[in-house]
């Protein structure tokens, strides 16, 4: 079914840069969407960790602090890895 002239069609297009693959762009939003909650699912298990290490062996905050700054630290080291490494092919030599 066609819009009469002077009207927005009645199916809707998705918006993309002209030239990209849609299955792709999603595929990018979705990896990075994962790499962030990769990252604060790191910092809080540690940091749980931690707490409960403290609370078990009564030395507060030692391990919060230390679990805590192993949790940035690997979270951090893992983002740039997924970020900036690209894809997980081999290289081919010649």
């Amino acid at each position: 079914m066609q819009a009469a002239v002077g009207q927005l069609p009645l199916e809707r297009t998705h918006a993309t840069f002209p030239g990209d693959d849609r299955s792709r762009v999603e595929r990018q939003y979705l990896r990075f969407a994962g790499v962030g909650i990769q990252y604060a699912l790191t910092v809080l298990v540690m940091t749980g960790a931690g707490i409960w290490l403290d609370n078990r062996l009564d030395t507060a905050p030692i391990f919060l602090l230390v679990l805590l700054a192993l949790g940035f630290v690997g979270a951090t080291w893992s983002l740039i890895h997924q970020v900036m490494g690209g894809d997980d092919k081999p290289d081919k030599k010649p």
